[in-house]
């Protein structure tokens, strides 16, 4: 890259020309045009210097710029997943850009179906008027189109005589066909690089991530508010299939009492066993009484799931109590085992109840006439309770289960049992339960309920109330 230096022998050979007598010298043309040549060399020398140190600061320069800007989209990027409110990610998505270029003002326009929202709530209308013409004149759907910013001085507009400002460029950046990020700036277009509207457009992509990921969030909050809405109606529903169905056997429950008072009654007025016949009535209204109770809070609003300390070994008894006559009129025998001093759970009773009924009944159904019930209540390492409720019916096929695990099951098709069984599943996922159903041909149908008991200290805390 640079020229040789001089050489002993040639410096030499110059000093004693200069010392040689005129008439022996050469021509002293021959000595400058030797000295320009040198000269020529080093200012070649010299300018290739410069243009290696032009080009390395220039290296520097963009990595340092390169640097900056990923901290610029890294800043934007935090915020994507937050859940931020659009007028808060305007604020955040500001001052990042202010730091890259300096505007006047900025506002965000969001798409909702046929109108345009500004996200400020005092919005200059200066922008209003942009954001109307932009439309009218179709430079909106050509941005969406294009997806990348442009640079749009404020006299190419044709509103531009009714515009308090009268002096800058608009900026517009797509937001992912959802809105546009508008900034006013007195910075010439020609200085605006290809690489100064790339940045800008990465972070205001990012923003608008931001945006959409807040909108999602809020639409699948209302999603999920409709669902619960919808799954309580359909509780409500099946609570009032179920007592449809109680209604018949409860007839026949309260019609056996009442037959043994009456007849105990004219007993008492003959003046026979009076004293027992009192008794005798005094039990039979207390029996008919239970089974109107049991009704009555059957047919409550539903309670807070998680309101009561509840034993479930009484719960199943008295549930069972209720429907008891109608099953054992289809000659079905009816087995208990409940394992005593079961962990206490957390639950409404009458939700529960509503639970166990379900399951009772349709074991009845899979039965039909002659068969056998068995309910069984066991603990599991005092942190489960669990409940199986196990018929001799007819077996569970395999799409039958699949199809009443689903809490999205296509309940058009289902008989009200089947809908009540899928009900109460759900019902139990609400509790932090599980379930399981399966059939094996050495027991036959089994629904297995699992569900949490309460940790021990809260246990015997409750334990010390109740004593």
């Amino acid at each position: 890259m640079f020229s040789e230096p001089l050489s002993k022998t040639e410096v030499d050979e110059i000093f004693t020309t200069f010392r040689e007598p005129l008439d022996r010298t050469p021509k002293i043309d021959v000595i400058i045009e030797h000295y320009l040549s040198v000269v020529s060399q080093l200012k070649k020398d010299l300018n290739l210097l410069k243009e290696d140190l032009s080009e390395q600061r220039k290296i520097d320069g963009d990595f340092s710029d390169s640097l900056e800007e990923f901290q610029y989209i890294q800043k934007l990027s935090l915020i994507v997943d937050q859940n931020w409110e659009p007028a808060r990610i305007f604020e955040y998505l500001k001052e990042i850009v202010q730091k890259i270029f300096p505007f006047r003002q900025s506002e965000i326009f969001l798409f909702d179906q046929e109108n345009f929202t500004a996200v400020s709530v005092k919005s200059s209308n200066d922008f209003q008027l942009i954001i109307k013409c932009a439309i009218e004149e179709g430079i909106l759907k050509w941005l969406w189109e294009q997806g990348h910013p442009i640079v749009v001085p404020l006299t190419d507009f044709i509103v531009y005589d009714q515009l308090r400002r009268k002096k800058g460029n608009v900026i517009m950046v797509p937001l992912q066909k959802r809105g546009v990020f508008i900034l006013l700036t007195e910075k010439e277009q020609s200085k605006f690089s290809v690489r100064d509207l790339e940045l800008l457009n990465v972070i205001t992509q990012q923003a608008g991530l931001a945006i959409q990921f807040q909108q999602l969030s809020q639409m699948l909050e209302r999603k999920n508010q409709d669902f619960k809405k919808f799954q309580s109606r359909l509780i409500s529903l099946s609570k009032l299939a179920t007592i449809g169905e109680l209604a018949g056997g409860i007839a026949h429950e309260i019609n056996n009492p009442l037959q043994i008072i009456m007849g105990n009654v004219q007993m008492a007025r003959m003046g026979h066993r009076t004293e027992e016949s009192l008794e005798i009535i005094e039990k039979q209204s207390l029996r008919i009484a239970n089974i109107v109770r049991g009704l009555l809070n059957m047919s409550k609003p539903n309670q807070d799931t998680a309101k009561e300390f509840l034993e479930i070994n009484p719960l199943i008894v008295n549930t069972l109590n209720l429907v008891r006559g109608q099953i054992e009129k289809r000659n079905i025998e009816i087995k208990l085992d409940l394992e005593k001093s079961l962990p206490i759970t957390q639950c409404g009773s009458i939700f529960f109840q509503q639970i166990l009924l379900n399951l009772i009944l349709h074991a009845k159904m899979q039965i039909g006439q002659n068969g056998t019930m068995n309910i069984i209540s066991r603990s599991e390492n005092r942190e489960w309770v669990l409940i199986e409720v196990i018929d001799s019916g007819i077996p569970f096929p395999a799409e039958y289960i699949d199809r009443v695990m689903n809490p999205f099951a296509d309940l058009d098709h289902s008989s009200e049992a089947n809908i009540g069984l899928t009900v109460s599943i759900q019902m139990i996922r609400d509790l932090g339960g599980e379930v399981k159903i399966d059939w094996d041909k050495k027991i036959g149908n089994r629904i297995l309920v699992k569900i949490p008991a309460i940790k021990k200290k809260e246990e015997r805390i409750q334990q010390g109330v109740a004593s």
